[in-house]
């Protein structure tokens, strides 16, 4: 029983006053005992306790990182999103061709968010809108996917692939939008084809020029 006693007190020296120095470690350490919690769990109903704990310090510790659970939940949702959209802009079958890529970059993302237990637990419906409302609502998504779509969007439109009127600000809120709602139900239940014919018949129409 020492033994386990010992044990606990050093996994939770982290929370007191000498907390670990590289502050993007500790977020990031945080951040996936958070995603072990809501991935056991199977939605985001889950207690500042339980992700201390998990990550094996004390309550004081994570709230000086994160003053609540919306804030937590949404920095991961965030930093899942940056992975995301990157892994969609490198996995582009032909990225000077929109008529060949558009349809793979909306869609590469969702597809690897379904594929993971975590993120179909963020979208679950017992989490009750959350994932939604941040995807919908935060700047800060919009920065994300306008930095990996931007360039991509702005040389299909100055190549005429896309049409000129269009603003690319505009059309990347969208599509984080649309991520948002196919990840949603009802239209989760879809399966791949029906999300890509949704896409290319709803939004590829919309965007490209031929």
């Amino acid at each position: 029983m020492t033994g386990r006693n010992d044990m606990s007190a050093k996994r939770r020296r982290w929370g007191d006053q000498r907390a670990l120095s590289d502050q993007r470690q500790a977020v990031d350490l945080l951040l996936a005992a958070a995603g072990r919690c809501i991935e056991a769990k199977g939605n985001i109903n889950i207690s500042m306790s339980d992700v201390a704990d998990e990550a094996g310090v004390t309550r004081s510790t994570l709230y000086r990182y994160f003053p609540n659970r919306s804030e937590l939940v949404t920095a991961l949702l965030l930093s899942r999103a940056e992975g995301f959209v990157a892994a969609s802009v490198a996995a582009l079958p032909d990225p000077g061709s929109a008529r060949e890529s558009l349809s793979a970059m909306i869609l590469h993302p969702i597809e690897r968010a379904r594929s993971t237990a975590l993120s179909v637990a963020l979208f679950a419906p017992e989490s009750r809108g959350f994932a939604v409302a941040v995807e919908m609502e935060s700047d800060a998504v919009f920065e994300i996917a306008m930095r990996h779509y931007g360039q991509v969007l702005k040389g299909w439109q100055a190549s005429g692939q896309l049409h000129g009127d269009l603003s690319v600000e505009t059309i990347v809120r969208w599509i984080s939008a649309l991520a948002v709602m196919l990840l949603s139900s009802p239209w989760r239940a879809l399966s791949t084809a029906e999300r890509r014919a949704f896409v290319d018949k709803y939004v590829a129409r919309a965007l490209l020029t031929s």
